[in-house]
């Protein structure tokens, strides 16, 4: 039944005056409820936004309340990987599967090139350092004394939940906090942002347009103020990744990479982490380093986005000798 709906969908697409909603590789952005792309992901991004912030957020504050301590911390990890794939990863390959008979071909789940892996890996850790050197600066923004008992305290709040949450004292502790918080959010996200939801604004703002713009949703969707501009730009890159490189993997493998690296810099430096009475970095060495780091970063996209033109030339001419052309 839900097939017929959907070929009949495709075919009411096809049929319409307007062109049919074409996405890069030439498939067709449908729905079986015959809804305009735009509309269905952002009713997709409020059902999902309901399921998981609400619903799941709303069942762990019961569960454990507001506090996360040390006695507690294990089940809300557990309570998070759990409710990342109960109420983000199934709903989304739900909202998918209205639109496509085949999941992984829809959001563009194929291999990437080793080289391709090495500089989004590389050029992933590189454009962190610069995000965290913006961050120091970021600090130094003088907040309205009205408002700074309430930042202050909001800070407070979400860097101790952070530090509860990621801070570990065993391999194989950290090795569940990797799964729970680098993993299945690299999977489970992506396949929601660029997977579902870029795929679909791709057909409204074009790849690019769709990319930037799904990455400043990515951003608004994490609650953080704080982290709202390196967010953002986190978001952009892994949209113009799945752009340039036509598949899926290269976002979620930015995406496992920087949470990884934020786990891993944590576990080794938990015991200066959070000091009160800790040095902050000169300006001139954070500069430096955001100079530096920026370098790598650019460079990286730079060498990507050349290996894959030269790889699509590669696959071009292959296919017109192939066909004697």
């Amino acid at each position: 039944m839900m097939e017929d709906k959907y070929n009949q969908s495709v075919e009411s697409n096809r049929s319409a005056d307007t062109p049919h909603p074409e996405i890069s590789d030439g498939g067709i952005v449908s729905n079986i409820f015959n809804l305009h792309p735009l509309v269905y992901a952002m009713l997709a991004l409020i059902g999902i936004f309901f399921l998981y912030q609400i619903v799941g957020g709303g069942l762990t504050v019961l569960l454990f309340g507001l506090d996360f301590t040390d006695d507690n911390v294990q089940m809300i990890r557990l309570a998070t990987a759990v409710g990342q794939i109960l109420f983000l990863l199934i709903p989304t390959l739900v909202f998918i599967r209205f639109q496509s008979r085949n999941i992984l071909r829809f959001v563009r789940f194929k291999a990437i090139g080793v080289s391709e892996a090495v500089y989004i890996i590389i050029g992933v850790i590189a454009a962190q350092q610069f995000l965290q050197g913006y961050l120091v600066f970021q600090e130094m923004i003088p907040i309205p004394d009205a408002v700074e008992p309430f930042v202050d305290n909001l800070r407070k709040s979400i860097e101790q939940m952070y530090r509860v949450l990621v801070m570990v004292d065993t391999i194989p502790e950290l090795l569940f906090v990797v799964l729970v918080v680098a993993l299945i959010p690299a999977f489970s996200e992506e396949f929601l942002f660029r997977g579902l939801v870029q795929r679909n604004f791709e057909y409204s703002f074009g790849l690019a347009g769709g990319a930037v713009i799904t990455g400043i949703i990515f951003a608004l969707y994490h609650l953080n103020p704080f982290t709202l501009l390196p967010l953002m730009v986190l978001g952009i890159v892994f949209g113009l990744l799945v752009y340039k490189t036509g598949s899926i993997l290269a976002a979620i493998l930015a995406h496992f990479i920087n949470n990884l690296f934020a786990v891993l810099s944590v576990y080794y430096r938990r015991e200066e982490m959070f000091l009160e009475d800790k040095v902050d970095p000169s300006v001139i060495t954070t500069l430096l380093v955001m100079f530096i780091s920026g370098f790598i970063a650019v460079a990286c996209w730079v060498l990507l986005t050349r290996t894959v033109a030269e790889k699509k030339k590669q696959d071009t001419e292959s296919e017109n000798t192939i066909k004697g052309v």
